[in-house]
């Protein structure tokens, strides 16, 4: 458990670090710091695109930042798509952020649709939803979907009411 902390803080400095430096306009920068305990590795294109891998004994965390653009499909989510999303980031934890099996990938998607119209979409089109919890209406508020085992696979939706709604999609594989 003391890992997994670790792991999170240091994901979280280095994701801030490697956000300031594709802010610098260099067409290509990055840096790798070794530890005893393990190797970070930071790297930018100068667009604000941006990845960041740790790597420690008990498994290895990639974030990928920026402008992602693109597309999603739902084998990649493991849930439906919501139309017209923009893919803001992917994160992939391999060895399941420490306990040596598995990985976690976890999706940061944007809409300009209302709190309300992206939760009643994933409540209509979500199958064998195991846990829900939904607070909030019109352009604000929080939901939670958890499908599967363990859960397999979680689907976070929050929206301030100010800039659309982001969904976190996060899915656990073996």
């Amino acid at each position: 458990m003391k890992n997994i902390g670790f792991v999170l803080c240091a994901l979280s400095l280095f994701l801030i670090a490697g956000m300031l430096i594709s802010g610098c306009g260099k067409k290509e920068d990055g840096f790798t710091v070794s530890t005893p305990g393990g190797k970070v590795t930071v790297k930018t294109d100068g667009s604000g695109q941006g990845a960041l891998q740790i790597e420690t004994k008990d498994g290895k965390a990639v974030v990928v930042t920026g402008q992602q653009g693109g597309t999603v499909t739902e084998a990649q989510l493991g849930v439906p798509v919501y139309p017209g999303v923009t893919v803001k980031a992917n994160t992939r934890m391999e060895g399941a952020a420490g306990s040596g099996q598995g990985s976690v990938e976890m999706y940061t998607l944007s809409t300009p649709d209302n709190f309300e119209k992206v939760t009643a979409f994933y409540k209509a089109n979500l199958k064998n939803v195991k846990n829900n919890f939904i607070q909030g209406s019109g352009d604000q508020g929080m939901a939670m979907f958890s499908i599967g085992e363990n859960p397999a696979v979680t689907v976070n939706i929050v929206s301030d009411g100010k800039q659309g709604t982001n969904i976190q999609v996060a899915k656990k594989t073996k």
